[in-house]
């Protein structure tokens, strides 16, 4: 019996766009799903939620579910 392939902390990807989401969680083992939109993401959609929450430990090639906006994001969540 070999070692459980070990878990990943979920980064928080609220503010980003879905190409950047993607490339992040890509890079991480983790694949990312989308909500309330087309399979195509526009480049004017950002990431408004994300569940699991940031910080969330999963399991490799678990699911990162994203809903996305148009609408501007608040201050204190728009990327640094």
């Amino acid at each position: 019996m070999g070692d459980s392939p070990a878990r990943i902390e979920v980064p928080d990807v609220v503010g980003m766009t879905g190409r950047e989401a993607h490339a992040l969680c890509h890079g991480l083992g983790l694949f990312l799903g989308y909500y309330n939109m087309d399979q195509q993401l526009p480049e004017s959609m950002v990431i408004a939620y994300q569940e699991p929450p940031p910080g969330t430990m999963a399991e490799p090639a678990a699911a990162v579910r994203i809903w996305t906006t148009l609408d501007p994001l608040p201050d204190d969540r728009r990327p640094q």
